[in-house]
């Protein structure tokens, strides 16, 4: 039994580089029910157009992809659609180099100010579970923390077979590159705080191009902490 303070889901559509959104959502915590016990300050949705009030998918938004269709080797099926920021040549590590630059520094995440917290490690299952997702976003032409099956982060984490004690997801939608999408994400407290929160250890993520979809590319930030 998991024994945790407290669950923040929080939903948020950004737009980023002109188009796309993006949402979060983190587990710190559940009561002995496995429940959410609290709900964010982090609320509504904006679409594409700053101030319109339109939700993407009709779920509520707690994910954030990212992966190709087509897998290849451990990188989960990535093929980077942009260079991406710092050193390295596979997604993993052009991704988990932007996060760590992030964290690295204070940051200002909507007005609360979060200080510099240790580099995280790459984990592969972390990286299955949100090409999981993203892959079920692009296939299926939503974006939302909540699967097409009903899944949630928790249970996209679990069946990697990864033993968690916190965690926490950003998934977003339609920014070109990993720099788009990080400043996406850097700029939405909700996305903010996930990426600068010093209780998680480890993360994966992904990205998935369709291009019959809205958005075309649909990326997942998935961070843990294992028990």
């Amino acid at each position: 039994m998991k024994v945790l303070p407290l669950f923040v889901l929080s939903s948020l559509l950004l737009v980023g580089c002109g188009s796309g959104g993006s949402s979060s959502s983190s587990s710190s915590g559940t009561d002995n029910s496995g429940n959410p016990v609290n709900l964010p300050e982090d609320g509504g949705n904006v679409g594409t157009n700053p101030g319109d009030d339109n939700n993407v998918g009709g779920g509520d938004d707690n994910t954030v992809g990212g992966g190709n269709d087509n897998n290849s080797g451990d990188d989960q099926g990535n093929t980077d659609p942009d260079p991406a920021p710092g050193p390295g040549d596979t997604f993993a590590e052009q991704m988990l180099f932007a996060v760590n630059q992030a964290r690295a520094e204070e940051q200002n995440c909507g007005g609360q100010i979060m200080p510099a917290v240790p580099a995280l490690t790459w984990d592969y299952d972390l990286e299955s579970a949100a090409f999981s997702h993203s892959s079920d976003m692009a296939n299926n032409n939503f974006m939302s923390h909540t699967g097409s099956d009903g899944s949630s982060p928790q249970d996209r984490i679990e069946a990697t077979g990864y033993s968690w004690s916190t965690w926490a997801e950003n998934v977003a939608a339609g920014q070109k590159d990993i720099n788009a999408v990080m400043t996406s994400w850097m700029n939405s407290p909700g996305h903010c705080k996930n990426i600068m929160n010093g209780s998680v250890t480890e993360m994966g993520a992904s990205f998935v191009e369709n291009s019959s979809t809205q958005y075309g590319i649909y990326w997942t930030q998935v961070f843990a902490k294992p028990r």
